[in-house]
């Protein structure tokens, strides 16, 4: 059977967070004739009459507690159709959740609806739903799994509808009743305690979460994302194992700018279960008042531990903040070292150590940070403390750069990522138009090497018979000879500044550092064009490229 509304809208919403105290908090107070008539809207007053059928059902102070519970979803016409067409003696009529597990049913011990009614439009609505210690259920061992508890809370009309539409169990027009995520609201909605496992031959594999949350949805605005406890541990015949845990993934406070991106990312994923393209009307935004900056307050990504075929990666944490001050939104993040290393006990890891080995390392270790400010007066965006990216004992990269019309660039930006375009109209042209109001106020850019080239250079030497310095000879020459074949349009003095630098820092390593500091602020689509119609005046628009050679 195919996954419809009810899957549909559990899968999207695997999405909130645990919800503490008994079944009867907080819920409003309905009486038993109301509730009645609100379960007939439901497709739960009668069991097995729908896609839900329960052993026991009782009514307590506004709240209906089911026992027993199986959730099952009809077979329909386009269904049938197309799984004569695929021809796999029914195979497709299980639910498929990412193609990958397949089973037939839920089973649950209980499920509470609480506060079942009718708000003033006549639509139906509930406080609560939560559905607890259920079971995946196949027609076969291939698969097994299940969760602890479901639970939505204050959702609105339009997401009960839905629900109720997977409730029914009956046809839906998807073109009639479209399920679009922005159009719902919800206070809380949880998934705890998943779990499944695939048996199947060549796919064995054990998956796991504790938590997956959303909290305060409001179209527009997220309170609260999480997700915790993230572990799968399985065989891939040419990889080896693969272990993967992760501790958490937290946002909070996700306003308008991030929340576009995540309702089209939902949407996508809504119409490829469903086999469809995504036909969503694109997002209407008012311009004026769209907020680049109001997209989260905090993210963290703690406790990264993976395996994949002997290649270990660990990572404490990476995180970022956007806060806003008197006239200044400041944003920083930070990522504490992300480890690789080998497991040479694995076929891929011994052959990820040969590879570290020959450059004198047992492991690469990566870090880095950042810190921007947007001046709410000048519309300017710049950058202030450490921006940097660092391989320990390899390389450093370091930034520093001056914005202008940053709010013009990023409205411009929003319009176009929200409309509707063809390849007539979306060409290169108009992303330039886009870059127009972004000026440059300047820009440097530093690459410092901290031993990774000298330690390129002498496995290179090793492996080609040469000596290193010969070795520096030869990489400084063919550096100078495709420096020849820059475009025509790049101007030759520029193209001198950095080949010589280049070959100096292969030579002598140290710092190769790319400077932008125009005489007057330039647009960064006028530099483009600039440099596309041959008018490229480099000495005005402040470009440098030196090499400064290493301490000794």
């Amino acid at each position: 059977m195919r996954l419809t509304h009810l899957a549909t809208s559990a899968a999207i919403a695997v999405l909130a967070a645990a919800c503490g105290g008994n079944d009867r908090s907080g819920t409003t107070d309905v009486d038993e004739s109301t509730a009645a008539s609100a379960l007939e809207a439901l497709h739960l007053a009668t069991s097995g009459e729908g896609a839900v059928s329960w052993g026991g059902r009782t009514f307590d102070d506004g709240v209906y507690t089911f026992t027993d519970v199986v959730f099952s979803d009809l077979n329909d016409d386009e269904d049938d159709e197309d799984d004569a067409e695929d021809g796999e003696d029914g195979e497709d009529d299980a639910v498929e959740i990412d193609t990958d597990m397949e089973f037939d049913s839920v089973r649950a011990e209980r499920m509470i609806v609480a506060a079942p009614r009718f708000d003033e439009d006549g639509n139906v609505i509930f406080d609560r739903l939560s559905i607890e210690d259920a079971r995946f259920v196949g027609d076969d061992d291939d698969t097994d799994g299940g969760f602890d508890r479901f639970v939505l809370e204050q959702p609105n009309a339009a997401m009960v509808a839905d629900f109720a539409r997977g409730f029914s169990g009956e046809d839906s027009d998807d073109d009639a009743n479209p399920q679009v995520f922005s159009t719902y609201r919800f206070e809380t909605l949880a998934l705890e305690g998943l779990s499944f496992v695939s048996t199947e031959a060549g796919e064995e594999g054990e998956f796991g979460l504790t938590r997956f949350a959303m909290e305060g949805y409001t179209g527009d605005r997220l309170g609260l994302f999480e997700l915790s406890g993230l572990r799968f541990e399985g065989e891939d015949p040419d990889t080896g194992p693969i272990v993967i845990r992760l501790d958490t993934i937290a946002m909070e406070n996700i306003g308008p700018s991030f929340m576009h991106s995540l309702d089209r990312g939902i949407a996508d994923a809504m119409a490829a279960e469903a086999g469809e393209e995504t036909d969503a009307p694109a997002e209407e935004f008012d311009l004026d008042t769209y907020d680049p900056f109001d997209a989260y307050e905090s993210f963290r990504m703690t406790g990264l531990d993976a395996n994949i075929g002997g290649i270990l990666v660990t990572m404490d944490s990476m995180s970022a903040a956007i806060e806003r001050g008197r006239g200044e939104v400041v944003m920083t993040s930070e990522m504490t070292p992300l480890v690789v290393r080998p497991d040479t006990n694995q076929p891929l890891g011994a052959q990820f150590a040969m590879g570290l080995g020959m450059l004198g390392y047992q492991q690469i270790e990566l870090h880095g940070a950042s810190e921007a400010v947007y001046d709410e007066a000048g519309d300017r965006v710049f950058t202030r403390g450490d921006n940097y990216f660092e391989m320990t004992d390899g390389f450093r990269i370091e930034g520093e750069s001056d914005f202008g019309g940053y709010l013009a660039y990023a409205r411009e930006a929003m319009r176009m990522s929200t409309g509707d375009f063809d390849e007539e109209t979306f060409d290169g042209d108009a992303i330039l138009a886009m870059f127009d109001p972004l000026v440059i106020n300047s820009f440097v850019l530093r690459l410092e090497d901290h031993s990774l080239l000298d330690r390129a250079l002498t496995a290179g030497s090793a492996a080609q018979g040469m000596s290193k310095e010969e070795l520096r000879q030869q990489a400084g020459a063919m550096v100078s000879l495709g420096m020849l074949g820059m475009p025509a349009e790049i101007p030759r003095p520029l193209v001198s500044q950095l080949s010589s630098a280049l070959v100096s820092f292969i030579n002598e390593g140290g710092t190769i550092t790319i400077s932008v500091q125009p005489d007057e602020p330039i647009s960064v689509g006028a530099l483009a064009r600039a440099a596309e119609d041959g008018s490229f005046d480099f000495d005005a628009y402040g470009i440098t490229v030196t090499a400064e050679p290493a301490d000794e």
